[in-house]
């Protein structure tokens, strides 16, 4: 029985008496030109039992062809199973994706619809924000959550956070908003409020939530979450010291919190180097790095309203705490229930105040002892806290080949450096001579180039070539396409007057190796051709077919496109159809037409094809950006992981060696640092995607702006083998989340101001010793009479001193990045780090997507808060409801700077690595760390200000990927 041949390419597939004269290559010999060639029968000649290659390869040539080949190829070797797997009809996106072999081109990923809106247009609501979210049940019967991955074990990561069940108008306390914000969130908990409880391992949504699923509202596609506001959002503080979820540990500073709801499905032991050479082995839990180097398990601090939501946590939570020194906060306890403006305080707000205002006077007289400044200066050299990070690994191949791994030294070609390259060949492997005298079909000789250049004068003889383009969906490896793609190849080269004609499936060498080059060397052939003619036809049983849908068929194919983009510019594309097995011209047509009738990416490839032409020239920043976008939404039968970026390689210059172990990913970094790309791949690290699943290739970026606009700063040094990179030259800080601090500062100076401490720290002073030792002292009631005059004005006025003497304005700040989860008004923040409200801190004006800004009355921008925007106000409140592996809300706050960030992630970030600059503003890329592999990956991306960079520390080399893979978790059974 006949051995099948590999569908897509290998060998030489001619039609029946051809004739092939090609090398016989030698034994000990890898060169395929040092044997003197024989001729022997075509191949097909032989039967039609054996399975021939559909679109490259084998010997398939005509009837009346003849065949000169060498006696060591007569009998094709088998071949090679991963050459074998191209017979598959199942074809394969870039993606991954298996899809039908006639299936359209996948088009590309759209952001979620409440991202592209306009801020003027959120309030106006035109689609349903929850479209691709998952909507409540309308179900009596209770839902399950039972899995690690949710609802019937499995688990899809959605565009939106799906919405939460809301509350009905008897759960909910509405106060008058002052400015449409979620800063005046009040709810009341209720029996209504949804609670979560256990049954035999899983978490089981109570009866109150199955409920308030049933509201008909929620299923009103307008629905939106009414947002409630009062003067400011107070947290409990040490009052969840009460809550049947806290814990107790001793042995740390945060003592009291929360353990998380989900744990690592794998339970097991990793072993962790750091940064100063210790080596630990820990259990298989979310950890940042401490200032001394090790690994400590994450504590994140949190709003109540996510304290008392749903554990859908891996790391473990804490509540937030006021930080400030105790001198401040105990001045500010009369007046902290009381709104900021004294002129919207009531009567009962004024009865507050008379009844602590004693109180406070009187805790302050011994507080106001301690010695020294309340917050502490701060140096002006002060920085922000160092990330003490180091990657002791080796990349899979580095930038510089002296870093690369024991044994895997490439040695460099001589002007290559430590990327090697393929040898660019100037004329095909094969070519197949045409007979035009010959009136049936034949006179079809297939020759080696390198014999026929041997044997004949290249100054006597011509040797111009048309290549032929077809795909292997319509012409297959059957005898009757065979010879109707060779009688379409033999008839445009008589009618170019083209003594030579290239096929892939004729032209091809049969060994493994050499058809793997020549694959990947198809772009050469066609930069050498004289013209290029496309080969189209119907599918049996469908020869009504039009030829306008068999063409966009043939530009569906992924390799079709550097086909037609390098084709002569100076000669039409001819276009032949083989309607009944007979060529038939159909037009002949300049390139850039296919663009219209061919391509549904017109605007996308009628650029490419302009710069080919020469008529419009891109920066190859813009080459590769439009060349993978055309080509990932193109189908292709899947060879090699890294078909994307080795289909890509034949429209670039220098095309590095085919690696069969590269992902898509690691073929494309290595495209990338062998040629000079523009920091292709350190400005795709710098891009925040619109939607969770768009492709680490696509450059759409949710702050709009062009690849080419992001400037890095950075320097990729390695690629590793996880589809991570080693970056060079990062700036970057820690990000504390335990808690806030108390943020040290310096004020105004003056004699005033100087006075006044001293007079009211002497009071409290004097005070205690005149209640202490009056008596001993044997003063006169004059002088004490006198000596309470002098004081007791600044202990009655010690709480509003205090605010006086230690609020207003700050300079010199210590920088810290302080975060958060979830969302707290600007008043709160402030409170909780400086103790009291006095505007040292302003949201972001532009430092993620989901920041807002107006410009006041003489023209300035100002920032504002985030939810009063409704969308994101929505958002915010679904954000407690989503599930592990869902986008959550944080919040971090730049002290030096005093700004405000509200953004989304899967995971808290442990650091911010600058490394890129983009608009005036630094790109942030937000990290979370994977301790078991020392790798950071991208949660998301901000803009900071570029002052920032004075106040960073240089970070080692890091390992950064672009997504994190979403490990299996299990929910907790127990607090």
């Amino acid at each position: 029985m006949a051995q099948p041949q590999p569908r897509r390419h290998g060998g030489a597939r001619l039609p029946a008496n051809a004739v092939a004269t090609t090398y016989s290559p030698p034994l000990q010999s890898q060169s395929p030109y040092n044997a003197s060639p024989i001729t022997a029968p075509s191949p097909a000649s032989h039967g039609s039992a054996s399975s021939g290659a559909g679109r490259h390869g084998g010997a398939r040539l005509p009837s009346g062809a003849s065949s000169t080949i060498p006696d060591g190829n007569v009998q094709v070797s088998p071949p090679s199973t991963a050459v074998a797997t191209l017979a598959e009809s199942i074809e394969v996106t870039p993606n991954g994706r298996a899809v039908p072999a006639r299936e359209t081109s996948p088009s590309i990923s759209q952001a979620s619809t409440w991202q592209q809106q306009s801020p003027g247009s959120y309030e106006k609501r035109p689609v349903n924000p929850f479209e691709d979210a998952i909507t409540p049940s309308s179900s009596n019967e209770p839902t399950f959550y039972s899995g690690a991955y949710g609802p019937n074990n499995s688990y899809t990561p959605a565009a939106m956070i799906p919405p939460p069940p809301v509350p009905d108008e008897k759960t909910m306390a509405y106060t008058k908003s002052h400015k449409g914000s979620m800063s005046g969130l009040s709810v009341h908990t209720v029996d209504a409020v949804p609670t979560y409880r256990a049954k035999d391992g899983a978490v089981v949504v109570s009866e109150s939530q199955i409920q308030l699923r049933e509201r008909p509202e929620l299923q009103n596609p307008s629905y939106h979450a009414p947002v409630q506001t009062r003067r400011r959002m107070h947290q409990k503080g040490y009052r969840n010291f009460w809550s049947t979820r806290t814990v107790y540990r001793f042995r740390k500073a945060v003592h009291l919190h929360q353990r998380p709801g989900h744990a690592y499905a794998s339970g097991a032991t990793h072993r962790h180097r750091d940064a100063v050479n210790r080596v630990v082995n820990k259990i298989e839990e979310d950890r940042f790095i401490q200032i001394d180097r090790h690994i400590e398990r994450m504590m994140v601090q949190c709003t109540d309203e996510i304290y008392e939501g749903p554990r859908n946590s891996t790391w473990r939570r804490t509540f937030v705490r006021n930080m400030a020194p105790w001198a401040i906060r105990i001045a500010n306890w009369p007046l902290n229930t009381t709104p900021i403006d004294a002129k919207h305080w009531s009567n009962e707000d004024w009865m507050w105040i008379i009844v602590k205002w004693p109180v406070s006077c009187v805790l302050l007289v011994f507080t106001l002892l301690k010695v020294g400044s309340l917050y502490g200066g701060t140096s002006y050299l002060a920085r922000y806290e160092q990330f003490p990070y180091k990657f002791w690994g080796y990349p899979k191949f580095a930038r510089n080949q002296l870093e690369n791994a024991p044994g895997k030294h490439v040695a460099a070609v001589d002007g290559q450096g430590a990327h090697p390259v393929s040898e660019r060949p100037l004329y095909p492997r094969r070519l197949c001579f045409v007979d035009s005298a010959s009136k049936d079909g034949g006179g079809i000789h297939l020759y080696d180039v390198e014999l026929w250049l041997q044997q004949h004068n290249m100054i006597e003889h011509d040797m111009r070539f048309i290549v032929v383009a077809y795909t292997s969906t319509q012409f297959t490896d059957t005898d009757e396409d065979t010879e109707a793609l060779h009688a379409i190849a033999r008839e445009a080269a008589i009618q170019n007057k083209c003594p030579a004609y290239w096929v892939g499936s004729a032209c091809m060498s049969e060994d493994q190796l050499e058809l793997e080059q020549d694959v990947f060397r198809i772009s050469d052939v066609i930069r050498a051709a004289y013209a290029v003619v496309i080969a189209i036809k119907p599918q049996p049983g469908n020869q009504t077919a039009s030829v306008d849908g068999l063409l966009k068929d043939w530009g569906s194919r992924m390799w079709t496109l550097p086909e037609a983009l390098l084709a002569p510019k100076d000669k039409p594309i001819q276009i032949y159809n083989a309607r009944g097995g007979r060529p038939e011209f159909v037009k002949e047509l300049p390139k850039k037409d296919l663009a219209t009738l061919v391509w549904s990416d017109t605007s996308l490839t009628r650029q490419l094809v302009d710069h080919y032409e020469g008529n419009l020239t891109l920066s190859r920043l813009e080459l590769v950006i439009l060349a993978l976008k055309c080509l990932s939404q193109r189908r292709t039968s899947k060879y090699l992981n890294g078909d994307l970026a080795y289909v890509l390689m034949g429209l670039l210059r220098r095309r590095p060696v085919i690696d069969h172990t590269d992902s898509e990913f690691q073929a494309f970094a290595r495209l990338s640092l062998a040629n000079d790309s523009d920091n292709l791949l350190e400005r795709l690290i710098c891009i925040l995607p619109k939607t969770d699943t768009q492709p680490w290739y696509h450059a759409n970026d949710m702050y709009n702006v062009n690849l080419w606009d992001i400037q890095p700063t950075v320097q990729i040094a390695g690629v590793c083998e996880d589809d991570t990179v080693i970056l060079d030259g990062v700036l970057g800080a820690s990000i504390r989340w335990e808690t806030f601090v108390a943020v040290a500062h310096d004020t105004a100076w003056s004699f005033k101001r100087l006075i006044a401490k001293a007079w009211l720290r002497i009071s409290g002073l004097v005070l205690i010793v005149l209640v202490c030792f009056g008596s001993a002292l044997h003063l006169s009631t004059g002088t004490v009479i006198l000596i309470l005059c002098l004081i007791l004005p600044a202990i009655v006025l010690s709480p509003w001193l205090v605010r006086v003497l230690y609020g207003g304005k700050v300079w010199n700040v210590a920088p810290h990045l302080l975060g958060f989860e979830g969302y707290l008004d600007i008043v709160t923040i402030e409170t909780n780090i400086y103790g009291h409200y006095t505007g040292r801190l302003a949201w972001s004006a532009a430092g993620s997507h989901l920041s807002r800004h107006q410009m006041n009355q003489y023209g300035e921008c100002i920032g504002e808060d985030p939810t009063g925007d409704s969308m994101i106000a929505d958002m915010v409140k679904q954000a407690k409801y989503s599930k592990f592996g869902e986008p959550k809300v944080f919040t971090l706050v730049d002290t030096w700077n005093g700004v405000v960030t509200l953004f989304t992630a899967v995971r808290p970030p442990v650091a911010a690595l600058f490394c890129a600059q983009e608009g005036g503003m630094q790109r942030a890329v937000m990290v979370s760390l994977d301790w078991k592999t020392s790798t950071l990956y991208r949660e998301t991306v901000l803009r900071m200000p570029t002052v920032m960079v004075s106040k960073m520390f240089q970070v080692d080399r890091v390992k950064v990927g672009l997504k994190r893979p979403l490990d299996r978790t299990l929910v907790a059974e127990s607090v």
